[in-house]
């Protein structure tokens, strides 16, 4: 009886360690040699504009050195709340355009940091965002501003006067995003 028991006690012993054993090797870490470090950005994202509308009827065409002068001008300055810092995409939303209106003589010109951006309207459509600019690097809570002007350009050998009863209604729209790398490349 006492092999019996010996044998009861070594067989129970036996079984503990090869359950101790199958449990430990199912829940101990499993680690691979091959991982990539893994980073997360946490912070917002809020940008705002503070005077966005843009609206013109019968534009009266001007010489381009005078787009200053006789332009439509438009002032904003785009703000950022955010923590984080960002990249920002600025647009004109097209809400409405006439027909006539969509010429290369239709031109903006967007000023900003000693930069000057030029363009026309010649590709825009209603209900359609044209890109003005792109890649903006704006730091989390600082602001930018900007001077936009719009104007129909003057040509002598070009016949713009449907053009004087256009009208267009927009408005300035940013997109941003978030910049990893403090550039926006």
């Amino acid at each position: 009886m006492k092999k019996s028991i010996k044998y009861l006690i070594i067989s129970i012993l036996v079984l503990l360690v090869i359950t101790f054993t199958v449990s430990y090797a199912y829940f101990a870490p499993n680690f691979i040699n091959n991982t990539k470090d893994t980073k997360v950005s946490t912070g917002d994202l809020d940008l705002s504009i503070d005077d966005e509308s843009i609206d013109a009827v019968e534009i009266s065409p001007i010489y381009d050195a005078d787009y200053e002068l006789l332009g439509i001008h438009k002032s904003f300055t785009v703000i950022s709340n955010s923590s984080l810092n960002s990249c920002v995409n600025l647009y004109i939303n097209v809400s409405e355009i006439s027909d006539e209106l969509k010429s290369e003589y239709f031109k903006y010109k967007l000023l900003y940091d000693g930069k000057e951006i030029d363009g026309n309207f010649l590709t825009a459509n209603s209900n359609e965002k044209m890109l003005i600019e792109k890649g903006l690097f704006l730091e989390s809570k600082n602001e930018k501003s900007f001077d936009l002007y719009i104007w129909v350009s003057y040509q002598d050998d070009v016949d713009q006067l449907s053009m004087l009863n256009g009208k267009i209604k927009s408005n300035i729209y940013v997109e941003g995003f978030d910049s990893k790398n403090n550039t926006c490349q």
